[in-house]
């Protein structure tokens, strides 16, 4: 009876893992091989390096909060990892004895080993081209990702060691056991909501485990930038979780809802009703919780780990962007493990006073959506009735980019405030600022109606405010919202200079005038 669980969720764990059922019964026999020091201390930090070696290809999961002309800090770092994933390599192969290694000669090694040893042999040829690029006196942003990419071409082609894409899992065991599972997932009546909850939860196990590595390897010869490369993993993983979490969340509510009213007992049609309407008042406050969560990772990740890579020789060392880089961690891995908690009550279907206090927090988190919210309508609001004075304006495609920027946060706040305060125009609202997504479509009509309804909408939510109870477990702390404000909008700047210049569509906001308001 107690095993039938485990074979259930041992099955669920296995279907979130990319191998084939062969690939996976070959994995398993080599993990079960390693003792239990080399899969916590090589098998996993591995992985983390080779994930980390992949997102790091890409600028955007840099930390450019300054202009960089020259990459050979970055190209440093990648030199840094590949000696690092030799290591780890070389500790999983563990006692090779010469006489084993002699009797290997000649003969297919089987899996994973060959592609251990294909790995080694990867590393040790991309190290060598990293340390010839780095005698030259500097290096851009072609020469770096050329360099890249003669190891990631050879990783996509590892069978066992080619890191799996975000949301996608290779080494599940590593992050949780079968008996670990939230067991919160036999609340949910669709498989839909049961894989997305799953997944997520793995996904934040993950680069909570990352983090830890990487604050680990900070103290080390070097670590600061292991740490880096680790982290870029970590930023591509949560970002990606956030869109997951925020688009297929609606549909796996979708899916919930529909689920749990298919198996109501339609003859008692009165306590069906009261059930339908209990149903979806749940489903609601589920999805604006998935919504909080999601973008309060989102805003944590882009604001806190936001330290520039360091110089390869500075006169006063790393001491303090190491320290501050580890405080950065620390403060995302708390964040990342609230959030795990938060994902595992989201199905449970018990009333305690837990949720009492969870309902509290929500009800915090709209007021300050509310309160920050009013500062990007009301400078929309400025900044598009100055702009539709003169024709001149719309030949600076440039000056345009506020309105993108408008859009982009409107997508996130806006139609989570309309439902939280009862909006009675969320249509109008929804459709006046769709008409804004596309630039060749802005005219000055679509302008003037957008600020209208965003008039509308901003008078509705400053009385809407004013109607908000104070909450006595979690009081409002304006200094605090003014702060987290600045950063969600220091975050929402994209990586590439011409999205910097952009992001100047919206200014901070003065701590003085925040408080004041």
């Amino acid at each position: 009876m107690n095993s039938l669980p485990s074979v259930a969720e041992d099955g669920l764990l296995r279907s979130a893992e990319r191998w084939t059922p062969a690939d996976a019964e070959l994995w398993g026999r080599w993990r079960g091989s390693l003792r239990a020091d080399q899969r916590a201390e090589a098998l996993l930090p591995l992985q983390a390096a080779l994930s980390g070696l992949v997102a790091f290809r890409h600028l955007e999961n840099h930390p450019l909060s300054v202009p960089v002309t020259d990459f050979r800090p970055h190209l440093f770092a990648v030199r840094v990892a590949y000696e690092w994933a030799l290591e780890l390599a070389a500790q999983l192969r563990g006692d090779d004895a010469p006489e084993r290694r002699l009797q290997s000669v000649g003969k297919r090694l089987e899996e994973p080993e060959a592609s251990l040893r294909a790995l080694e042999r990867s590393l040790t040829d991309s190290l060598r081209v990293s340390e010839r690029l780095l005698e030259l006196p500097a290096v851009d942003a072609g020469a770096f990702q050329a360099s890249c990419d003669l190891f990631l071409r050879d990783l996509a082609h590892n069978a066992f060691f080619g890191p799996p894409e975000p949301l996608e899992f290779s080494n599940v065991a590593e992050l949780v056991r079968p008996d670990g599972l939230t067991p919160e997932l036999d609340s949910w009546k669709s498989e839909a909501a049961k894989m997305a909850t799953m997944v997520a939860f793995l996904t934040l196990l993950r680069s909570h485990r990352f983090l830890g590595i990487a604050d680990h390897q900070i103290g080390e010869d070097d670590g600061l930038y292991r740490a880096h490369i680790i982290v870029a993993s970590v930023r591509r993983e949560l970002r990606t979780l956030t869109r997951f979490l925020l688009v297929q969340g609606v549909e796996t509510f979708a899916d919930e809802l529909e689920a749990r009213l298919l198996s109501l007992d339609a003859h008692h049609i009165t306590g069906a009703r009261t059930e339908i309407t209990r149903a979806s008042n749940e489903l609601r406050e589920l999805r604006e919780s998935v919504e909080v969560l999601a973008m309060g990772l989102h805003t944590q990740v882009r604001s806190t780990l936001d330290g520039a890579l360091p110089e390869l020789h500075p006169e006063r060392g790393h001491a303090l962007p190491a320290e501050r880089m580890r405080n950065g961690i620390r403060e995302v891995r708390l964040t990342v493990k609230d959030a795990a908690k938060q994902l595992r009550s989201l199905g449970r279907p018990v009333r305690d006073p837990r949720l009492e206090r969870k309902s509290e927090r929500v009800r915090k988190n709209t007021h300050q959506d509310i309160w920050a919210f009013r500062f990007i309508l009301r400078a929309f609001v400025a900044k598009a009735s100055v702009a539709s004075v003169g024709a001149d304006y719309w030949s600076d495609a440039g000056s345009l980019e506020f309105v993108s920027e408008f859009v982009r946060h409107f997508r996130l706040f806006g139609p989570r405030l309309t439902r939280a305060t009862d909006y009675p125009r969320p249509e109008p609202l929804a459709r006046a600022v769709s008409a804004l997504s596309h630039r060749e479509a802005i005219d000055a009509a679509s302008l003037n109606l957008v600020t209208h309804e965003s008039i509308l909408f901003l008078e509705h939510l400053d009385k809407a405010l004013a109607e908000l109870p104070q909450s006595l477990l979690a009081p409002f702390d304006k200094n605090k919202a003014a702060t987290e404000l600045r950063g969600y909008l220091s975050a929402a700047k994209d990586r590439t200079a011409a999205d910097r210049v952009a992001a100047g569509a919206f200014g901070l906001i003065d701590p003085s005038r925040a408080q004041a308001s």
